[in-house]
């Protein structure tokens, strides 16, 4: 058991000595982080000053989980992540923008589950054992569809004016075809063509044990934070993280036909399915092992 140094019964000319016994102590039990005063011929100094660690966005911390006993709980490994942004566009339902969203690059705070990581009570993934744990940001996106042309007619449908240099054939007379009369306003061929423009809905992170990628479509944009190779036992033994700082997104307009009808194909075309594309398959993650 460490003693502390005795307050009574001390002369001045004791003092350098109860503060030397003093800082001996200090340096032993070491009470707080950061720099003692030391004692050298110019003065008092103070060694090794608390340096300040800077942690990202984004920065993720595993925790073990350990029973009363002291016991490991193989399923009680924590991956908490430090608060952080993406920045995307905001807009909102009914949007009369005309194509372009109320805000371009806004911050949203992800959630785990329902919970901001800013929450006083922090939120966390829960691991697998045995497995690779992928962790991904999760962006849902909502959007609007805008008529995009000219012509204020018509919803906004673009108007061509051709001319045209032909004739018909009716019951063996020829007749000619008139060239559209640019002067009467809406009259041509009108082509009818959308804008659909996306702006983000929620963002949450997940995790997944799946070498297969979420689907990605119009609803979902999914990042690849990092991974954690957990053990049968809930002990980390390979990770690898991909995020320090603020994540930037914007997902590109789409034009579309606005006539499409339900025997057309849907505007957009989906994307392909990567059910069949394993992360190891898409690229080779330095240090991966496949596990499970």
């Amino acid at each position: 058991m460490i003693k502390l140094p005795s307050a009574k019964g001390v002369p001045f000319k004791k003092i350098r000595e109860k503060f030397e016994e003093l800082f001996d102590y200090l340096k032993r039990v070491k009470p707080i982080a950061g720099g003692l005063l030391e004692i050298t011929p110019n003065g008092f100094k103070v060694k090794n000053p608390l340096q300040r660690i800077h942690r990202p966005q984004f920065n993720p911390t595993c925790v073990r989980s350990y029973d009363e006993a002291g016991g490991a709980d193989a399923s009680g490994t924590k991956l908490f992540i430090k608060t952080g942004y993406v920045f995307g566009p905001w807009d909102y339902n009914g949007s009369d923008s005309d194509r372009l969203n109320a805000l371009n690059q806004f911050p949203f705070e992800p959630k785990i589950g329902s919970t901001l990581l800013s929450a006083e009570d922090k939120p966390s993934l829960t691991l697998e054992p045995g497995y690779t744990n992928f962790i991904l940001i999760k962006i849902e996106w909502a959007s609007r569809e805008d008529v995009i042309g000219k012509s204020s007619s018509g919803g906004g449908s673009f108007r061509i004016f051709p001319t045209l240099n032909a004739f018909i054939t009716v019951d063996g007379t020829d007749h000619s075809v008139q060239s559209t009369d640019t002067s009467l306003y809406g009259n041509g061929v009108k082509v009818s063509i959308g804008e659909i423009n996306y702006y983000i809905k929620n963002v949450t992170i997940v995790s997944q044990d799946s070498e297969n990628m979420p689907r990605e479509d119009g609803a979902f944009t999914y990042v690849l934070a990092g991974y954690y190779t957990i053990d049968n036992f809930g002990v980390p033994t390979d990770s690898r993280w991909f995020l320090e700082g603020p994540v930037f997104t914007h997902k590109h307009p789409r034009v579309v036909d606005v006539t499409t009808n339900a025997s057309d194909r849907s505007e957009p075309p989906p994307p392909i399915d990567p059910s069949d594309l394993s992360l190891s398959n898409i690229h080779d993650i330095p240090g991966y092992v496949e596990t499970g």
